[in-house]
């Protein structure tokens, strides 16, 4: 049999690609469908499983993802053999509208190969926690950054895709049919093993329509992919808050942050709500005795990527028994500083925990971190995956926070307490108000607020002789940005990097210019000071002032997402938003 094809039959290379991808695809969708019926039985509280069922359910998706990747490449190599091949022509092409679907269906079944494992493997690489792709793929792609709206996009357009890839294939192996057992023609078996030969029917199907039928499909996918994404968006789990503790330290900020290695790969996670009662003098008793802390850390809270729900199950922290862990110790003098040395409590398991911590007083103002690995077998979590290789046994907790010495609050937009004589002439009290953001992520706008933030207001009803009617500052507490599910991202090192630049700053004279109100001066993010001219609504009835603006920015002229210099993925300009109401002190 020849390697190569003629026009009336297909050589050996084209017939062993046929056959693997066959193979591939149809061990792939099997262990796709399977792996996904038992993740969804783990997470149903209603049936009992173990860590040894999540193990299990991980290779099967790590099997269908390797052998995913193995069909795109195989994909890639038999679509470049086939562009260098003669294509028999068909031996029903004096049929024209079977001929045209046939012609169809190919094209739709050539691009699913390359669009599904692609889609799947985008997904894979854009989630935190996950079961691994096997050697020699990677589990990274270039371009794609772990982002839990991208991931979910991409699972949408993957299942889509997979729809089209059944679809197609439904359609093939039920014309292979037809042409063998009704045409009794030998379309099926030019593709068998052996030399078969068939002269084509002299009319052939062009290629243009087919090519823009399947291009037709694809665009369909893609739009039913953006809306679903977009009007379905994810529910939010109503998880009760810890009530609020009373010490001799009030916590202001902090991060409660967990790492541990998943399949290899390190994996980041951390709990949004934890209170921390802490009793701290400077000068210690005479065993060395600082104070005191207890920490409650509300189990339900926490975030692990893509693999949240599994470790809030029962064979991990069991959210639903324990809905809490504790920490109570003593604040200690040690060799090299301080440590809070004392017992950690998960699942009704407690164990002596020391951990060591870096203290920085200013004040009534401390700042305080530090870290501790802990074996997550002394705590029965995950005590069914006994494969350190699958489950890492050291789990890293990480942490820091800002606490404030007798009952200080947490700063509020305004200073609304204070009175005329501390302010200074013309001073504006700003009563309420929404400062918020908008980016283009990956086509979709993706909007923010910051929740945090002061306006200092002066303005006179008259302007001086340059139009100048007063002056505002704004400072911006960068950690209270709310930005969805990439939140946490937003506030990381290339982006807002709030761990060394905690705040923004927007200084500016208030002009009156032909058009209208402007805020003229300059705005500071991460130290990069860049001229900004805000024009604004103002309406001022009687004492009470009512404005409005908007502001558009390149976060590149700040140093935010310069790691993301594709536009399409990270659009380039910011849209900034406020609102606020503002009364004159006495008013």
């Amino acid at each position: 049999m020849a390697r190569v094809n003629t026009p009336t039959s297909y050589g050996s290379v084209t017939k062993s690609f046929h056959w693997l991808t066959a193979f591939l695809i149809l061990s792939m969708i099997p262990l796709g469908v399977i792996a996904n019926d038992l993740a969804y039985q783990i997470k149903d509280p209603q049936i009992p499983s173990t860590g040894e069922d999540i193990a299990r359910v991980a290779w099967l998706f790590s099997l269908h993802k390797t052998v995913g990747v193995a069909l795109f490449f195989t994909a890639l190599a038999r679509i470049a053999w086939a562009i260098s091949q003669p294509k028999p022509g068909l031996l029903n092409g004096d049929k024209p509208l079977e001929a045209m679907a046939a012609t169809t269906v190919h094209w739709v079944l050539y691009s699913s190969l390359v669009l599904v494992p692609l889609s799947g493997w985008v997904h894979h690489a854009s989630t935190t926690g996950f079961a691994p792709i096997w050697w020699p793929f990677g589990d990274s792609l270039p371009f794609v950054p772990k982002d839990e709206v991208l991931a979910d996009q991409t699972a949408t357009l993957h299942w889509l895709a997979c729809i089209v890839l059944v679809g197609a294939l439904v359609l093939h192996i039920a014309g292979a049919i037809k042409h063998h057992v009704i045409d009794k023609d030998a379309t099926l078996r030019r593709m068998l093993p052996g030399s078969v030969s068939a002269e084509p029917t002299t009319r052939q199907p062009g290629e243009v329509l087919p090519i823009g039928a399947a291009l037709t499909v694809w665009i369909a996918v893609i739009f039913v992919g953006v809306a679903l994404t977009a009007t379905e968006p994810k529910a939010e789990a109503q998880t009760a808050s810890l009530e609020a503790v009373e010490s001799d330290w009030t916590v202001t900020d902090g991060a409660l942050d967990v790492s541990i290695t998943l399949f290899g790969s390190e994996v980041q996670g951390n709990f949004a709500d934890w209170t921390a009662a802490i009793d701290y003098v400077e000068t210690p008793d005479a065993t060395g005795k600082h104070g005191t802390v207890e920490v409650i850390v509300n189990t339900d809270t926490l975030t692990v990527g893509s693999v949240s729900n599994d470790a809030k199950g029962a064979a991990y922290f069991d959210v639903a028994n324990h809905p809490t862990a504790r920490f109570e110790a003593d604040i200690m003098a040690v060799e090299g500083g301080l440590a809070a040395v004392g017992q950690l409590t998960i699942k009704d398991q407690s164990r002596p925990v020391t951990l060591p911590f870096d203290l920085s007083l200013d004040g009534d103002t401390a700042q305080a971190s530090g870290e501790v690995t802990l074996d997550r077998r002394e705590f029965n979590i995950g005590a069914g995956t006994v494969s350190g290789t699958d489950l890492g046994y050291e789990v890293a907790i990480t942490f820091t926070l800002t606490a404030q010495r007798g009952d200080a609050e947490t700063e509020e937009v305004a200073p609304t307490d204070a009175t005329a004589s501390d302010l200074p002439e013309n001073a504006w009290l700003v009563d309420s108000g929404a400062l918020s953001l908008a980016i283009n992520q990956f086509g979709s706008d993706v909007t923010g607020v910051f929740e945090d933030w002061t306006a200092d207001i002066t303005y006179a009803d008259t302007p001086d002789a340059s139009g100048k009617q007063g002056h505002v500052t704004v400072t911006i507490n960068i950690a209270s940005l709310s930005l969805g599910s990439v939140t946490d991202q937003a506030k990381g090192a290339d982006y807002f990097d709030v761990q060394d630049f905690p705040t923004a700053t927007f200084d500016a004279d208030i002009i009156n210019g032909e058009s209208g109100h402007m805020a003229e001066g300059t705005l500071t993010i991460k130290d990069q000071a860049v001229p900004v001219t805000m024009p604004f609504d103002l309406v001022i009835n009687d004492a009470t002032a009512q404005a409005s603006g908007a502001l558009e920015l390149d976060r590149r002229d700040f140093g935010i997402g310069m790691g993301t210099t594709d536009e399409a993925t990270l659009g380039f300009a910011v849209r900034v938003d406020f609102t606020l109401t503002a009364s004159q002190p006495g008013s």
